[in-house]
């Protein structure tokens, strides 16, 4: 027999999910707002009228609501007390990966071996972070010298499941809890300005959140800026390494003639399917040029207008494992999807939103063509198209008044 208190929080969360305040939802189902808190909170019986009545409005079946599937707690993703992004938007993202894992396990799923390994050093120590992001490389199935081809095949690989988000949450591309003990992230498909977010972008943000996972298990949340800041140095270092190995990039740039200039990066770009911006950085942390060369090169970069367009564009990816794994449970039936929704008591549409990589605009972004090379050849890489010329432009006239 479910409790009352499980069957709240399921009703508390889908209301998260769904985006409903408290009397909104209340309206709706047709109780007083006051009572909203004592569903949730397991204090008022519900009849099977109600309990019908709430899983319309919510998406689901009196069956899903009163489902004995019991997870983990959830984690709550790496950001600062809900200072970078707003509390109802970060809910709402989080109890959607904790419905997505209920559905998981409900469906009884085969999810892949979380073979993510876990960092035990020094957090302050840039260089056990470089070499940790080589051990998480390895498990992932690369080389010292492969290019990560697909990110999220390889965050797959390593155990995760992946999420396509719509938006940002708040001035994040990318979130990442632990939901029943499995890794979850979660990648927005649009910026903050409405713009399909980019594939070297994409590719960052996935890296970015598999070192938040793999660097910070143990680690809560942040409480303040300064402990935010150096949690998203450290996610960052991860990525940078995890993406542009250290030696990788060194005998990559001694092939390319050795100077670090913005044609040598973007030709770096075009392989490794890091951003230049990024690689500024990359070569900054390495040591292969100063604080001076890489303030000049981001002056060149903002010159160009390259801060919100570089000029090579890598294509989008897109997760598999999901999709395919309701295939493999529901075999047989003629609509896959649908078939596995009516099975778990939810509406297709929160199957689809976990399922649905569509790129934003085709017209924009390019899909990737390399599918499922990318799983199985250590040296694949993104697939890249040069959107405009290298040359510099002319440089604006500087005034002397």
């Amino acid at each position: 027999m479910v409790s009352q208190a499980l069957v709240g929080q399921r009703i508390r969360r889908l209301r998260h999910v769904a985006g409903l305040g408290q009397d909104e939802f209340a309206k709706r189902v047709g109780v007083a707002s006051g009572s909203v808190s004592k569903l949730e909170n397991g204090r008022m019986p519900i009849s099977d009228d109600l309990l019908s009545t709430i899983g319309e409005v919510l998406g689901c079946t009196a069956r899903f609501l009163t489902s004995t599937v019991n997870l983990e707690p959830t984690s709550r993703p790496w950001l600062r007390a809900y200072a970078d992004a707003p509390k109802r938007t970060v809910d709402q993202v989080v109890d959607d990966c904790t419905t997505a894992m209920e559905a998981i396990v409900g469906l009884q799923l085969k999810l892949l071996p979380d073979t993510l390994p876990h960092f035990t050093g020094d957090l302050m120590d840039q260089s056990a972070i470089e070499d940790f992001a080589m051990d998480v490389r390895i498990a992932a199935g690369f080389g010292e010298g492969d290019v990560v081809g697909n990110s999220i095949r390889a965050a797959e690989r390593l155990g995760c499941v992946v999420l396509p988000m719509t938006d940002e949450v708040g001035r994040h591309l990318g979130l990442s809890v632990r939901a029943n003990k499995t890794g979850v992230i979660c990648l927005g498909r649009w910026t903050a300005d409405k713009e399909p977010v980019p594939g070297d972008r994409q590719r960052w943000t996935v890296a970015h959140e598999l070192g938040h996972l793999a660097l910070h298990l143990t680690q809560s949340a942040p409480t303040t800026a300064e402990e935010a800041s150096q949690i998203e140095k450290q996610a960052h270092a991860f990525a940078g390494a995890f993406l542009a190995p250290g030696d990788a990039m060194l005998e990559e740039l001694g092939r390319l003639g050795g100077r670090v200039t913005l044609q040598t990066l973007a030709r770096i770009k075009e392989r490794w399917g890091v951003s230049i911006k990024a690689l500024v950085t990359r070569f900054r942390n390495l040591g292969v040029i100063d604080a001076d060369h890489a303030r000049s090169l981001f002056k060149q970069i903002s010159a160009r207008g390259w801060n919100k367009s570089e000029p090579i564009q890598v294509g989008n990816e897109q997760a598999i494992w999901f999709t395919r794994a309701i295939e493999t449970a529901m075999r047989g039936t003629a609509d896959p999807i649908t078939a596995a929704a009516d099975l778990v008591g939810l509406d297709r549409g929160h199957l689809d939103r976990w399922t649905d990589w569509t790129p934003p605009q085709l017209a924009d972004v390019i899909t990737p063509d390399f599918g499922e090379r990318a799983a199985t050849t250590r040296t694949a890489r993104p697939r890249v198209t040069s959107v405009s010329a290298l040359s510099p432009r002319r440089r604006p006239t500087k005034s002397t008044t």
